[in-house]
């Protein structure tokens, strides 16, 4: 236990912030008061220091009620964005990892290409030989789908005229309009599928992770043995892995209700 001496008025002033952040609404001072139980004349030189130092402001001057100000706004975004999403997400593929029992990967798009950030595979059967750093096709790839297909058709459009399409595999897309195809597909679905088009050995599905401006920053995938997936795994690992990017979203200020939006 921590032997701090907690400082009375510190302490209220951040239940004055949670409490307007709670509560959907701004609130008058006699409603902070008496939400908290606390005497209304301290309370209002609480309230006044805050506004002067411009975290509160007056909401409406005629009911005289108080509501944060955009400099809260503006610190709370700060920490999201110190928020590594390498370092958020760890625990979250660590779990989805020892969920499936197949490697998963966190990736970024770089220059058209996807890289890796990060993977967790303590508890996959088979381990995928893609190195920290490495990059694959944004568009063969399951991490790197999920993530293309978060964009707009203008910004697919933009990076898949970086390079020349060049296949992996057999089942490869390869044409500008295939690739589009598939991406309204991953819209419409929820989540992305790479069947053998990176590795011909490998089945891969993946999700985009989104921070607190709606922005896809990054994606995670599944990645399997081809002939280790059935329907069954295959709605296990597509429910676990779009709902894990949700979970990493939502740590990172995400407030959408859904990965991806068909447009």
């Amino acid at each position: 236990m921590s032997n701090y001496k907690e400082n009375k008025s510190a302490a209220r002033v951040v239940d004055i912030l949670v409490l307007l952040a709670h509560s959907g609404k701004a609130l008058t001072l006699n409603e902070i008061c008496s939400s908290k139980g606390w005497p209304k004349s301290s309370t209002f030189e609480l309230v006044q220091t805050l506004v002067g130092k411009g975290i509160l402001e007056m909401d409406d001057k005629r009911l005289k009620t108080y509501r944060l100000s955009l400099l809260a706004f503006e610190i709370g975004s700060a920490y999201l964005s110190n928020l590594g999403v390498t370092d958020v997400a760890r625990a979250y593929i660590q779990e989805l990892n020892k969920k499936t029992g197949s490697t998963v990967f966190l990736g970024i798009e770089d220059n058209g290409d996807i890289v890796y950030l990060d993977k967790a595979e303590n508890h996959s059967i088979m381990k995928p030989t893609a190195k920290l750093g490495s990059r694959r096709l944004i568009y063969t790839t399951g991490v790197g789908k999920a993530l293309l297909a978060a964009y707009t058709d203008d910004k697919i459009l933009e990076i898949l005229q970086k390079k020349p399409l060049l296949g992996k595999t057999k089942f490869s897309h390869t044409s500008v309009d295939q690739i589009l195809g598939d991406m309204h597909e991953i819209k419409k679905r929820g989540y992305s599928i790479d069947d053998r088009e990176d590795n011909i050995e490998m089945y891969c599905m993946g999700a985009a992770i989104y921070d607190q401006f709606g922005k896809p920053v990054a994606s995670i995938s599944v990645a399997s043995l081809y002939n280790s997936m059935n329907d069954e795994k295959k709605l296990f690992v597509s429910n676990a892995v779009a709902d894990t990017a949700m979970q990493i979203s939502r740590r990172l200020g995400y407030m959408g209700n859904k990965l991806y939006m068909d447009k």
